[in-house]
């Protein structure tokens, strides 16, 4: 577990903890000034929490879950009056909550499970030895958690479920949704909470229950609702409107908006619930979709926090802005997220997490709702952890909304994408899953990596050249055997992303129903310079400033004003590059299906265009100081061809099997073992397993702990002797 060290100051005071010390007076919430470094110390083969510390708690969604816990008895994922995941009151409580796990642990027979997942709750039940009734109530909360999981597990494997995996349980009376609900709520609050400490999720639905014990009624009524999304759980992006009586507001991560409680479902929201899917709550995102300041980090938002990459927390970019979407999404928070993309903030997430992401065609998924960034390139789109979820979770959300900004397609942007327009490029995407998807495809490539400064990337390369081509796609190379890239003129200066950023968000500031009230509960906000007035009233917080917001607001919108103008200039100009002389220009030339590329390759040039793209999990990086990064396949697309996408994105996918879940072990300790074992010329087999164990981004903490205990028995196994002669 990560802690500042005592005396040093949080870089995130406005997020919503309880723990000792002063008040905000922004949010009226306790903040954390002081936590005292937590050591962690070897105990009985085990690693247990030394020092006691503060349970620093996220405040997860008003009103109060507690209401709807049936038969008034406290799940282990319990939540207090306040929509926060309950913290005991004192070590016995703390305890006596543990022991209700462990009592359902005992009544296991493990033999009859596989032995991967019963060696999971065995482990976790060894840990619960460790604790005595010193142990601070953080440390026995989270034990009980690690015990939680590990016997969910033993039900289904949330990380290698598929959709049709759940609705498969639950139709045959094997699992429910308020029972999977209650698992993932687990998961939250163990890995967004307490061990990784993800922050990926930023509020919870305080309906949530409530609905999939509605939904669990449906089924029993009729098994056969148990399909698409039905009572599937979904995390959607916190720019992504939901009715106040949700009880979630929508904030795009900053303290102006923080109680932006919409009077109105976006319509992304809404087509969630005619589908039947549960909204499980929001995820934390980079503020304003990345769109406030310059030189701020990926995945921070001064209302919430920094988002961590569960494959590397802390240490890999886990990119933006859709930053919680893809972190939830790999630690498996939820059955499937959400995002939104003006640039790269569905695909470049998804990659760094490696899920499977599609960024749809802007205009296939109306944005009505979403508090925007630039309505000439956003969308909204599904993120997953593999392509059959895309493509159920693509088929829930699509369609026309009038309300939304017009939206023109076609090379000279000629084409008016209204309802008539799209109803009939409206799919059943399911029915695109076909495992022979890439036979008889040609394929063009967008770029290379380099040879001799990333081999590693060029062999990534090299096999998904070898694998496209076995399962049937023809690949063409650009002039010389160069990427197509190549070939195109460069990307003009553009300001398009200012200029409507000015006017979109000033449309949907001042077109609320409900009043925008800010952190401080007091604080209207009616436009984009009252959100900069309030952010400089809070300069102490506001970690990275505002300047992109500062130079939005100079700008004069009206139309038939110089910058108007400039702005129709620089809309044409990103349509003529992306289209007629960029992407069009490459699939006409070549008579190709598609363009491909790695890690974003046709990234910039589809989003001016509004192109659709599918990122797909391919490999991981191997060479030295790349941490393992993921490395992705990604296919972009003609105007509404998503079922082309979809249909090569899953042979590939079938064919490859490339995703590995993350370990999302916390090593603090190994670490420490590890460093002592070098200084003190400690080596051998024991040591090499620790190293592996420490550089895996895939090693669970069961192996990470074990790996541990072997090398710390090794380090210290002359001292113990002679101790023992004593």
């Amino acid at each position: 577990m990560r802690s500042p060290a005592a005396g040093d100051i949080r870089e995130d005071p406005l997020r919503h903890r309880t723990c000792k010390g002063s008040k905000n007076a922004l949010t009226s919430q306790s903040i954390c000034t002081k936590i005292p470094r937590v050591s962690i110390h070897y105990i009985g083969g085990c690693f247990g929490m030394g020092k006691k510390t503060k349970n620093y708690r996220r405040l997860l969604g008003v009103p109060a879950l507690a209401s709807m816990l049936l038969g008034g008895a406290l799940p282990a994922y319990a939540l207090n009056d306040n929509g926060m995941f309950e913290e005991a009151a004192t070590t016995t409580a703390a305890l006596n909550r543990l022991k209700a796990v462990v009592e359902e642990a005992k009544k296991l027979q493990l033999n009859d499970y596989p032995a991967e997942y019963a060696a999971q709750v065995k482990h976790a039940l060894s840990k619960v030895s460790n604790l005595t009734p010193n142990s601070p109530v953080f440390n026995i909360d989270q034990t009980r958690l690690q015990l939680r999981v590990a016997i969910d597990t033993l039900t289904i494997d949330l990380q290698k479920a598929t959709i049709s995996d759940i609705q498969a349980m639950v139709k045959s009376g094997k699992l429910s949704y308020e029972k999977l609900f209650q698992m993932y709520f687990s998961r939250i609050d163990l890995y967004n909470t307490h061990t990784v400490q993800l922050n990926a999720v930023s509020s919870l639905n305080p309906n949530a229950l409530k609905l999939a014990a509605a939904a669990d009624a449906a089924v029993k009524a009729d098994p056969s609702k148990a399909a698409g999304m039905f009572g599937i759980p979904v995390l959607i992006k916190d720019n992504i409107g939901t009715d106040d009586a949700d009880g979630m507001p929508t904030t795009a991560g900053s303290i102006a908006l923080a109680n932006n409680f919409v009077a109105d479902d976006s319509y992304v929201a809404a087509q969630l619930k005619k589908s039947g899917a549960i909204i499980l709550g929001k995820t934390n995102l980079s503020e304003f979709a990345n769109f406030i300041t310059r030189g701020m980090k990926n995945g921070y938002s001064t209302l919430n926090g920094q988002v961590l990459n569960p494959y590397l927390p802390g240490v890999l970019d886990v990119s933006g802005s859709s930053s919680g979407s893809g972190s939830a999404g790999a630690a498996a928070l939820s059955a499937i997220t959400i995002g939104t993309e003006t640039s790269g903030s569905i695909l470049s997430p998804s990659m760094r997490n490696s899920l499977v992401g599609l960024k749809p065609t802007v205009g296939l998924v109306s944005r009505s709702g979403i508090i925007p960034l630039a309505h000439s390139q956003d969308t909204a789109g599904p993120m997953g952890r593999n392509v059959a979820d895309v493509a159920s979770l693509l088929t829930a959300i699509q369609g026309y909304d009038a309300s939304d900004i017009p939206i023109n397609m076609g090379v000279d942007n000629e084409i008016v994408v209204d309802e008539s327009y799209l109803a009939p490029r409206m799919e059943d995407y399911t029915a695109y899953l076909k495992k022979d998807g890439l036979k008889g495809k040609v394929l063009g490539v967008y770029s290379i990596p380099n040879q001799e400064t990333q081999p590693d990337l060029y062999k990534a390369f090299t096999e998904v050249i070898k694998t496209l081509q076995a399962q049937g796609a023809s690949i063409v190379y650009g002039a010389n055997g160069a990427g197509m890239s190549s070939e195109l003129p460069a990307a003009p200066a553009s300001k398009v992303l200012y200029y409507d950023f000015k006017q979109d968000i000033e449309h949907y500031l001042s077109s609320q129903k409900n009043p925008i009230v800010a952190s401080d509960k007091q604080t209207v906000i009616k436009s984009l310079q009252d959100v900069i007035d309030y952010n400089k009233k809070n300069l102490s917080v506001l970690k990275y400033g505002q300047s992109i917001l500062e130079e939005s607001v100079a700008y004069d919108m009206t139309p038939g004003s110089a910058d108007y103008a400039s702005y129709e200039k620089d809309r044409a100009a990103d349509i003529a590059y992306s289209r007629k002389n960029g992407i069009n220009y490459l699939l006409d030339k070549y008579k190709l299906d598609a363009l491909i590329g790695l890690n974003g390759a046709t990234t910039g040039i589809a989003a001016k265009a509004g192109y659709p793209s599918i990122t797909l999990p391919a490999s991981y990086r191997t060479a030295e100081g790349s941490n393992g990064e993921p490395v992705n396949l990604q296919i972009t697309g003609d105007a509404f061809t998503e079922e082309q996408l979809i249909q090569m994105g899953y042979a590939f996918e079938q064919a490859t099997h490339a995703r590995i879940a993350p370990g999302m072990a916390v090593k603090t300790r190994l670490k420490q073992l590890l460093d002592d074992a070098a200084a003190n010329g400690v080596s051998g087999d024991a040591y090499d397993a620790a190293a592996a164990a420490y550089s895996s981004n895939f090693a669970t903490q069961k192996e990470v702990d074990e790996a541990g205990n072997a090398l710390y028995l090794k380090l210290y196994q002359s001292w113990w002797a002679g101790f023992l002669h004593i």
